[in-house]
């Protein structure tokens, strides 16, 4: 049976998982793992975590293009010092389920139909923290719809009846609820470049880490015994 290829981290729980990176369009094999791996052991929730990147462009000048080439002698081209707009963009899926984490690196102007058809799967259940603003994201500008998909801090701070579970961050959660510690997220792994066709393997790490985090606090709130958990997973 096929798995997962790529390196391995060691989790502070003492599992060891296996993280494929793959671009949208070649993530075909590895979303059919996923599945076929979930179907056989039963287990269904998959950890779902979002790195959004920045792109910077340079802003519009007025003016038609004829007018710029008739001026293109007259007056030196000044595009350089045009100032540059930085946009927010979702750069980087990543899932998680017992068996690995897949990192998918989204194309700017194409999804995959595999992708689509996974995250539209009705027996899938993708679990986060703070997930909201990434799904309504994905749904406006990239149309993808994620067809089952729980926001854990706010079940969590509803089970626990603790408020305060609203702002903590998938690390800090996984710390309270499944006892899965971890370090801080690196501000210079935050701020990298998630555009990068070659991620780096601190990159990879810190991704596996947050979906890993949200699958094990998914994982706990299922087992706790609430009925009406119980119905979101089943």
């Amino acid at each position: 049976m096929e798995t997962l290829r790529g390196p391995q981290f060691t989790l502070n729980d003492g599992n060891t998982l296996v993280t494929e990176v793959v671009s949208d369009d070649d993530s075909h094999l590895c979303l059919y793992v996923l599945l076929q791996d979930m179907l056989k052991i039963g287990d269904m929730v998959v950890g779902f975590d979002i790195e959004w990147g920045f792109k910077g462009c340079s802003a519009s000048r007025s003016g038609s293009t004829s007018s710029r080439h008739a001026d293109h002698h007259s007056q030196p081209d000044k595009s350089e010092h045009l100032p540059r707009r930085v946009e927010h963009h979702i750069a980087v899926l990543t899932f998680c389920t017992k068996l690995g984490c897949v990192l998918i690196r989204l194309s700017p102007n194409h999804i995959s139909p595999s992708l689509k058809r996974f995250l539209s799967i009705k027996d899938i259940m993708f679990v986060g923290v703070h997930i909201k603003e990434d799904l309504h994201r994905l749904r406006s500008v990239n149309g993808l719809v994620v067809r089952n998909a729980v926001d854990l801090s706010e079940l969590a701070a509803t089970i626990y009846d603790q408020p305060r579970f609203l702002a903590y961050n998938a690390r800090e959660l996984a710390c309270k609820i499944s006892s899965l510690k971890s370090d801080p997220k690196s501000l210079n792994v935050l701020w990298s470049n998630w555009f990068d066709p070659t991620l780096s393997p601190e990159q990879i790490e810190s991704a596996t880490i947050e979906a890993y985090a949200t699958y094990k606090i998914g994982k706990k709130l299922m087992e706790s015994g609430s009925s009406s958990v119980k119905r979101l997973f089943l």
